[in-house]
């Protein structure tokens, strides 16, 4: 057993994990009560009245293939966000261990773990250095009881990567008392390295990838765990077979074909592009005071007046995100970078607000 799972939860270390009905394509089905028959409308391959496979093997090996990995290193989930829950439940003993995050981040590492009744330690980013990772402060905050590390790379609402060389340093400190989680939800639209290689070098690092950005797939609800193979069997354990459904395994096989990746890399650089032009036409209205630099597929922007900004948004028929119950984002605004024509018309909105002398 490798070391890695030393920090797991020890009740759940010899969990016996559900045996499912086996499933053999020439052979009958009569072992799993499903329907004998499909529904009106089924057009599936498989069939909706049977059982989607316990863990959707073919599925992963297309993911292995296009993130780069072994198969025995993936866990498919559905989104990130039920891999953060399945980490923490299976590392997090209620009452007793804890995580740590650093704030602003996505609010699902500090729900999952309340939910859990695991302690969050929070190391707020470093807001005068763009949110910069407070490597000292989070090496400081390591303990006994710290079982997770959850890293979001590019972070989610700042838009900002974290420094290679702060994470590595996060990582040496924490073999052997902590896995470190690097959420690269955003990764697909920033530049640089990933972190692969440290995942390749490290048991104890885990990454997390979604296709809900960079492929369009959020509906379909398609994200990846990917660590060490000792770990990903002792999760598959944890989380519940047939999780993953027949029409979203089916959908995600076709959008990895060639032409549909193409399509989508092709969209990732539109984005790209718009995010400098959306920035820099941000930074030229009188009513923002601050445009955070991303490698994600939104922007952050600090207004004068974040709830006069919304509202005149709204008034124009676009949805912007505020974070009115975190003191550190106060009228910050979260932009997602829409169609060329989107960004377009939130332009002439805010002109509206400027035109208001707000």
């Amino acid at each position: 057993m490798s070391k890695v799972l030393d920090l797991a939860r020890p009740d759940l270390r010899a969990l016996q994990a559900y045996v499912p009905g086996a499933y053999e394509a020439d052979c009958l089905r009569l072992n799993t009560n499903e329907s004998p028959w499909r529904g009106p409308g089924d057009s599936t391959e498989r069939g909706l009245n049977h059982y989607p496979p316990p863990r959707p093997l073919e599925l992963r090996h297309r993911l292995a293939g296009f993130y780069g990995f072994d198969d025995d290193q993936l866990l498919v989930t559905r989104g990130s966000s039920e891999a953060i829950d399945v980490l923490i439940r299976g590392f997090c003993s209620a009452g007793q261990d804890q995580i740590i995050i650093c704030p602003p981040t996505f609010d699902m590492y500090r729900l999952y773990a309340d939910i859990q009744g695991a302690e969050v330690i929070g190391i707020p980013l470093l807001r005068e250095r763009n949110f910069a990772l407070d490597e000292a402060a989070l090496l400081e905050a390591i303990s006994a009881r710290t079982k997770l590390i959850f890293i979001c790379s590019p972070n989610n609402p700042t838009g900002r990567s974290a420094a290679w060389s702060s994470v590595e340093r996060v990582v040496a400190a924490a073999a052997d008392q902590a896995l470190v989680v690097i959420d690269e939800a955003y990764r697909e639209f920033a530049d640089g390295e990933d972190f692969s290689r440290l995942r390749r070098q490290h048991a104890h690092v885990v990454l997390l990838r979604t296709l809900s950005k960079c492929v369009a797939l959020a509906g379909v609800r398609c994200g990846t765990l990917i660590g060490e193979p000792s770990l990903v069997e002792f999760l598959e354990k944890v989380l519940p077979p047939y999780t993953f459904p027949t029409p979203s395994i089916e959908l995600v096989m076709r959008a990895l074909s060639d032409d549909f990746l193409s399509i989508s890399e092709e969209r990732v650089q539109l984005i790209r592009r718009e995010r400098r032009r959306l920035a820099a036409a941000l930074a030229d209205l009188p009513q923002i005071e601050q445009v955070w630099p991303s490698d994600a597929n939104f922007i952050l922007v600090q207004a004068k007046d974040g709830p006069a900004m919304l509202q005149m948004a709204r008034r124009a028929g676009i949805l912007l995100r505020s974070f009115t119950h975190d003191p550190a984002l106060r009228n910050c605004v979260r932009i997602t970078i829409g169609r060329p024509q989107d960004n377009d018309q939130l332009l002439q909105a805010l002109a509206g607000l400027a035109a208001d002398g707000r």
